[in-house]
């Protein structure tokens, strides 16, 4: 593999993973979360994303990289004062059922895969 792709591979992954922790971050300070609490929550996602990402890249074959729900910590970050940190907690559980879900159901699968790209990065860019 030549250096510029796995350089530009690394970039990506920093760049993307330095920008959503900042967001991360500030999600858990608008929830009164303490340092502590702050670094506990980062490295349960940040192991968890690296176990996915190596189950999935092992058992494909392929480099799959999971990644923590964006939407989900500019929604926290974004809400009005009174959300507590296990609701903030309970709240990314059941997302992460609803996202298991959505993949294991065929059809809401091929329904999320006809999406077009532009409108999910709309979706997206409308949460930022």
């Amino acid at each position: 593999m030549r250096f510029s792709v796995v350089a530009s591979a690394m970039v990506a992954v920093v760049v993307g993973f330095g920008s959503t922790l900042a967001i991360v971050v500030e999600a858990a300070a608008r929830l009164g979360a303490t340092p502590a609490q702050t670094v506990s929550w980062v490295t349960v996602l940040c192991l968890g994303m690296a176990w996915t990402s190596a189950y999935l890249s092992t058992r494909y074959r392929m480099p799959i990289v999971t990644a923590w729900s964006l939407a989900g910590a500019v929604l926290i970050a974004a809400a009005p004062a009174g959300i507590t940190m296990a609701d903030a907690i309970g709240a990314f559980i059941f997302s992460a059922v609803l996202t298991l879900l959505s993949g294991a159901v065929p059809a809401r699968g091929s329904a999320i895969a006809r999406l077009p790209a532009a409108v999910a990065g709309a979706m997206l860019a409308g949460l930022l």
